[in-house]
């Protein structure tokens, strides 16, 4: 997530994704970026096998829970003219 710092002329990173060409580990930035695109920050990487287990289960659990919840559609009788 980025944004903009009112009245200056640097943005805010935080969380950014870092590309990288070996996709075991995560690596996200979380800083400064400068007007001319020069960037000032400290970086988190690791695998995250834990959190990215915990967040299948909950979309997993997000997906039971709305299959349960489908309301059962009921067309009601039309009327004879």
């Amino acid at each position: 997530m980025r944004f903009k710092v009112p009245g200056q002329s640097v943005s805010v990173r935080f969380f950014e994704r870092v590309e990288t060409v070996n996709n075991q580990y995560d690596i996200f930035d979380v800083g400064l970026e400068q007007e001319d695109g020069s960037i000032d920050s400290v970086v988190v990487g690791g695998s995250f096998s834990y959190a990215k287990s915990l967040a299948r289960k909950a979309d997993e659990n997000a997906a039971a829970a709305k299959a349960q919840s489908t309301p059962e559609v009921v067309a009601a009788p039309v009327a004879a003219a």
